[in-house]
């Protein structure tokens, strides 16, 4: 049986009673668990699996209170199977402090399986820089909602000012019309979360990551080439009433946005002509996505964005797009490879591992 220090049920995890002696950890299949012969005795030892005795503390009181202590161990070890169990106590003083990031940490610990790597998971995000390319709406919902997850620093690249039809849930408001963009933004992301520092203007080689928001960026790859030779960054979009999100592009391990221009080309020799028009298409305001596919965009782009940052699994959108559109509401999956002619990707023995 691996060691758990102190062992500790989840205190989120609801415990339910299924007949008079089996009780229910948990309604996730994926991280819950059923035991069963539950008498008075048991059920009071489970109780106390809270934390606040070492293991061998556990199995004597299991043995105090008449249980089988072989018995206690296979719980212990079928608990920690199911992934109930924690390696040690979240520190109730620590939780009070983190306030509305306490569902971010909740969700970090449950990932780690310990409370100590999920407060370290929250502190690194404190320490990551964002930079968002475009305060539109998608950008500005967005950058709200890596906010409010707890991601210390996040600035704007944006010369428009704000027109009416930039406002949206959870970003930009009918107010802020005439106001620069970035200033706009700001004043959004104070509204979530009162990050220490909001940069008005920064390098792109100065981020942890660069998220491309403007239009057609998701399938214009020239475009964003040149600004981010350096940095990682993750191209989003709406195009035609469809969700684009990626490729997450990581400087000589991944494919480029490079590689999918060439790979559209491949299909479609025109495709360059093609892009470039889109680009300098006048009349934006015509392009800008419902309310329901902004949100959805910058939902499925948070996550991505997270799940890159936390290195506990490796981002989807490596390598490929993730697509939703109507009337399926279905995601799906394209995949983006290093293109023979582009030479972006380095040798490198395993370029899209998770870190965690």
């Amino acid at each position: 049986m691996a060691l758990h220090p102190r062992p500790t049920i989840k205190p989120w995890l609801p415990k339910l009673w299924r007949d008079p002696d089996t009780i229910q950890i948990g309604i996730d299949p994926g991280g819950g668990a059923v035991v069963s012969g539950v008498d008075a005795a048991t059920a009071h030892w489970l109780v106390g699996l809270d934390g606040s005795r070492s293991e061998a503390e556990t199995l004597v009181a299991a043995a105090a209170a008449g249980l089988d202590v072989a018995n206690a161990v296979g719980i212990l070890s079928g608990l920690h199977r199911s992934g109930v169990l924690l390696s040690a106590p979240i520190d109730v003083d620590d939780v009070g402090d983190t306030g509305p990031l306490l569902p971010e940490l909740v969700n970090l610990t449950t990932a780690l399986t310990s409370p100590l790597h999920g407060g370290q998971a929250m502190t690194a995000r404190g320490r990551q820089h964002i930079v968002i390319d475009g305060a539109n709406r998608i950008g500005v919902p967005l950058g709200a909602l890596l906010a409010a997850s707890g991601v210390g620093r996040l600035s704007f690249l944006d010369a428009q000012p704000v027109r009416r039809c930039d406002a949206g849930v959870g970003g930009l408001s009918l107010d802020d019309e005439g106001e620069p963009r970035v200033t706009a933004a700001q004043r959004a992301i104070r509204r979530i979360s009162a990050l220490e520092q909001v940069l008005t203007h920064t390098a792109a080689d100065e981020a942890d990551l660069l998220v491309l928001c403007q239009p057609w960026t998701a399938h214009d790859p020239l475009q964003g080439r040149g600004m981010s030779e350096r940095t990682a960054h993750l191209a989003v979009a709406v195009r035609q009433g469809t969700v684009v999100i990626g490729p997450l592009v990581l400087p000589g391990r991944t494919s480029c946005l490079h590689c999918a221009e060439l790979h559209r080309t491949d299909r479609d020799p025109r495709w360059p002509a093609l892009a470039a028009q889109l680009v300098a298409a006048p009349n934006r305001a015509m392009h800008e996505p419902t309310s329901v596919l902004a949100s959805l965009a910058a939902a499925l782009a948070a996550a991505q964005i997270l799940d890159h940052l936390d290195g506990i699994r490796v981002p989807e959108v490596v390598q490929a797009t993730l697509e939703l559109r109507p009337p399926d509401w279905q995601l799906h999956r394209r995949s983006w490879p290093p293109h023979a002619d582009c030479g972006c990707v380095e040798a490198v023995p395993d370029p899209i591992r998770a870190a965690g």
